[in-house]
């Protein structure tokens, strides 16, 4: 080969190295680290309900749907309502965190009546998902309790620590390779 060639080759092969290693160093140092990004927000309008949600994925024939969609549109508007009474306590606790000092005596009954609202939607979420029950055939029924289990009761502690995620041991705060973000 000759001596031009070689340069040529010495060049490219520098250059690769040179954008491996700027990769290297931004994706360790510079580029903000996952739990940073920002997901994706949900289209606009309103969202369905868990009930609707479950209902669709049981892919319900007409007849079903017919009689369930009294249960599913009560369902909906009390929901709905509580979702507005739970939006003004949130308003209020917000107002008291903007206050210079927190009065943990204002603070403390709006956040017990948003924990009992909060209870009070799941428990009329299973009694909706209850009426709904006896409407469904075998499979739409085990197939509902798959999903009640799967969305409803979250993630549980050894599903999430299978996949890695969740506390305990692991790569530091920085990820595997990547020192700590203060």
């Amino acid at each position: 080969m000759s001596s031009r060639m070689m340069q040529i080759l010495l060049a490219l092969s520098l250059l690769l190295n040179t954008f491996v290693l700027a990769g290297f160093v931004y994706r360790s140092w510079i580029a903000p680290p996952e739990f940073e990004h920002r997901p994706p927000s949900p289209p606009p309008g309103p969202r369905p309900s868990p009930l609707e949600m479950v209902a669709r994925d049981l892919d319900l024939d007409e007849a079903q749907r017919v009689k369930l969609r009294g249960i599913i549109d009560q369902y909906a508007t009390r929901r709905r309502d509580r979702q507005g009474e739970i939006q003004k306590l949130r308003d209020q606790v917000a107002a008291e965190y903007r206050r210079p000092t927190i009065d943990l005596a204002r603070v403390d009954p709006i956040i017990e009546q948003l924990a009992r609202l909060r209870a009070e939607q799941q428990r009329e979420t299973l009694r909706s998902f209850a009426q709904l029950e006896p409407q469904l055939t075998s499979q739409q029924r085990e197939r509902m309790h798959e999903i009640l289990a799967e969305r409803l009761a979250g993630p549980s502690w050894s599903r999430s620590r299978s996949r890695g995620q969740g506390p305990g041991p692991g790569p530091g705060p920085g990820g595997p390779g990547r020192p700590p973000q203060h």
